[in-house]
């Protein structure tokens, strides 16, 4: 690896390495001609030879096949043998005779190989596919008569069976052939016979030999010296005449030459498709054809011959090749050494000066002065060294500028990696944290005591602040801004740390004054209004008729007022967190109801019509009373003050797993630029300002402040000249309900 890196790392290297590669270029191209000269006519030979004993082969299966047929037309149509008391094979086998078909296939086993042909494997089976006779030759000599019985077996899932007792044909006649594979280690090539009776199909025998056998047969007739049988789906070799049996798994079919020797695309009997293999420590080349037997293509075929015919010659001619190379690259590197040194030189000199600079002597230049490319190299890297003088002085200026701003900035500043490691904090920070200059700072954005502010602080004005947390003793208003590289992809984060502790302060005391002024306000002002309602009912004697409209708007605008002061206690109560919502399952046509009837004596001094329309199916509901009641209060007077004329219609309704409530109106609708902000604090519709009915601008937003944490949802339909709808939704008594939005979550899961 080091000389690598050092060969890499210099100039004369890569000078004389390409006259190195020149030399040895022509030297392989010369060698690789003279191999050619000398190998070709040898491989050519070789070539035909083997293409000769693929042919041989494939003539040896083709004998083979020829005389197991005649073998299987003497079996299936001998007639009885009165010496032997052996009765003819069909009426044997269609009497079931067991006893008298092996009398009758007895000497035609022992006998086969005196016919010139070879049974390795004879099966006799009945019209019900199950074997009768089913014998297998002991040993590998074609010569022993002995054999193994096997025991009876259904052989109608075999397809050549099917098709022999069906009676079928192919267009060669009423017999098959084919690979017979009767377990993981028995391969046969097998030919199969029809035995028939009174033109009806009552069985039929199979002769095979056994593929071990057939090439060693093959071997012995073709002098071959390998021969292998290959499986046609996945080319892997399932017998050979190569020893040990090991090797076959070296003989298997490379996968780019299989997909040319498949079925379909397999070559024919007269040209072979070669490879070259390693088998038992020795070079065979190969030539692959089909195996073919009655016409069908059953497997792959190869015959290998050894490769020293084609490397002996080569071997002669090595030495020499080999000396004559190695001096011309000698000669060759010599000369690159002598012209690299002249180059390699100033190089040298001017590298030395580059260090230099790096290790940060910036004043240091380059004394190179030579009349060519390495001169004006040596020029430019001068100026190039001075430039980066002047830049280096004003980026160092510019950074301790941006370092002091960095530190003088009063709100906490914290660089984070994207993992939320905490990289560089500024001394405002620390203060934050209440840690002197010699604690260590957290080492996490999640180790900082942050925790979430509860209440709706800086809220009561509609100016809510959701991003502030508790630090330590502080509250602080957390913001956070992402770092790009250039390609704009997120390097981490800059969180800055607001200290609000003394304007929280100041809106929790102006909430605290608002709240007490407002109780206060109340008191007398329930006063006012009881005695009005008392003098109107002419408890205190009977009132005349020009004091009456007196008194009625005495009432009036004490009761406008005790209701404003009545949301402003509540916009205080819900900032200071002090109400509580205890849901209780209620039953919401109820409660409509109540909530109306005072609604309805106010609208008829409008001369409003108010509708209730109530689904037949209306489940009860889960929701805090007098909050719900409060809210649908604050509905229900906005739209009986934006609407003059007309009718409020209340409708209620299942919708998922909440009820729906719409309060639609007849008013004249919500202006485009008021949307947006209807349920913020004090927004108020220009009819609100001009009615003698207005209000502060806090109902609606109330109304949403006490639906939303009964996880119910509140929000304005549709609005047109004609009218508006707000729609409110609260879940049913049975209902699973989810976390609302918004609820308080731990600071680690703060997403970076």
């Amino acid at each position: 690896m080091n000389l690598f890196a050092e060969l890499r790392s210099r100039i004369q290297y890569k000078i004389i390495l390409p006259f190195l590669l020149l030399t040895l270029l022509v030297a392989l191209t010369g060698s690789a001609i003279s191999l050619l000269i000398i190998t070709g006519s040898a491989q050519d030979r070789l070539n035909n030879q083997l293409a000769q004993v693929a042919r041989a082969s494939s003539d040896t299966i083709v004998q083979i096949e020829r005389a197991n047929l005649a073998l299987l037309r003497e079996i299936v149509f001998a007639s009885a043998n009165p010496y032997s008391g052996a009765p003819a094979v069909a009426d044997a086998m269609a009497a079931g005779d067991t006893n008298g078909l092996t009398l009758a296939l007895d000497p035609f086993f022992r006998i086969s190989a005196e016919r010139g042909a070879r049974i390795d494997r004879l099966i006799a089976f009945n019209r019900s596919g199950q074997s009768l006779v089913d014998w297998e030759r002991s040993t590998a000599q074609s010569n022993d008569s002995t054999r193994l019985q096997h025991p009876s077996q259904d052989l109608g899932q075999l397809w050549f069976v099917a098709s022999i007792l069906k009676g079928n044909q192919d267009p060669l006649g009423d017999k098959y052939a084919g690979l017979l594979s009767l377990n993981e280690n028995e391969r046969y090539v097998y030919t199969v016979a029809p035995v028939v009776v009174n033109q009806q199909v009552i069985g039929g025998v199979i002769v095979g030999i056994h593929v071990d056998s057939l090439v060693r047969e093959m071997a012995g007739r073709t002098q071959t010296a390998l021969i292998t049988l290959y499986d046609p789906v996945n080319g892997s070799a399932f017998a050979s005449s190569a020893t040990p049996v090991a090797a076959l798994e070296s003989l298997h079919i490379r996968p780019e030459l299989l997909a040319t020797l498949r079925p379909g695309s397999a070559p024919d009997q007269e040209r072979a498709i070669f490879d070259t293999i390693h088998v038992n420590e020795r070079e065979y080349q190969l030539a692959f054809t089909s195996l073919q037997i009655r016409e069908r293509t059953l497997g792959i075929i190869s015959v290998g011959l050894a490769g020293d015919y084609v490397t002996g010659p080569w071997a002669d001619v090595r030495l020499p090749l080999l000396v004559l190379t190695l001096l011309l690259m000698l000669t060759i590197i010599t000369l690159g050494i002598f012209i690299a040194r002249q180059i390699t030189q100033p190089l040298k000199k001017l590298v030395t000066t580059a260090q230099a600079v790096i290790d940060g002597d910036l004043e240091r230049r380059s004394d190179v002065i030579v009349e060519n490319e390495i001169g004006v190299l040596s020029n430019s890297f001068n100026e190039m060294t001075a430039h980066l003088l002047e830049l280096y002085r004003t980026v160092r200026a510019e950074s301790n500028r941006r370092a002091a701003i960095f530190e003088s900035i009063t709100d906490g500043i914290a660089v984070v990696a994207p993992d939320g490691t905490i990289q560089m904090t500024n001394p405002a920070m620390r203060t934050l944290l209440g840690l002197t200059s010699e604690q260590v700072l957290p080492t996490h954005l999640a180790e900082f005591p942050l925790q979430r502010l509860s209440e709706n602080a800086l809220n009561f004005g509609g100016r809510g602040v959701l991003d502030l947390f508790q630090l330590g003793d502080r509250i602080v208003r957390l913001a956070r801004a992402p770092i790009r590289t250039d390609g704009g992809k997120a390097d981490g984060f800059v969180f800055v740390f607001q200290d609000m502790t003394n304007q929280v302060a100041i809106d929790r005391a102006k909430t605290n004054f608002i709240a007490t002024i407002s109780h206060e306000l109340r008191t007398p002002l329930t006063v006012i209004g009881g005695n009005a309602d008392l003098l109107l009912m002419g408890l205190m004697g009977r009132l005349q008729d020009e004091q009456r409209p007196l008194v009625e708007a005495i009432r009036t605008y004490t009761n406008t007022t005790t209701a404003l002061i009545n949301n402003i206690i509540t916009a205080a109560s819900l900032d200071a967190g002090t109400i509580m919502f205890q849901p209780e399952v209620l039953n919401l046509a109820d409660l409509l109801q109540d909530e109306l009837r005072p609604v309805r004596r106010m609208a008829r001094t409008k001369d409003l019509q108010i509708e209730l329309d109530l689904a037949e199916d209306l489940p009860l509901v889960l929701a805090d009373d007098q909050q719900l009641r409060t809210a649908l209060r604050q509905l229900f007077d906005n739209a009986c003050r934006y609407t003059q004329q007309g009718q409020v219609t209340v409708r209620a309704f299942r919708q998922n797993t909440s009820v729906r409530i719409d309060i639609c109106d007849s008013g004249p609708g919500i202006d485009p630029g008021l949307q947006q902000q209807l349920f913020t604090r004090f927004t108020r519709g220009s009819e609100g300002i001009n009615s003698t009915e207005r209000g502060i601008g806090l109902g609606l937003a109330l109304a949403r402040e006490l639906i939303e944490p009964q996880h119910g949802q509140l929000w304005l339909d549709q609005t047109c000249a004609d009218g508006s709808t707000f729609s409110l939704t609260i879940p049913y008594a049975e209902a699973e309900v989810a976390p609302q939005p918004g609820e308080a979550a731990p600071v680690s899961t703060l997403a970076l």
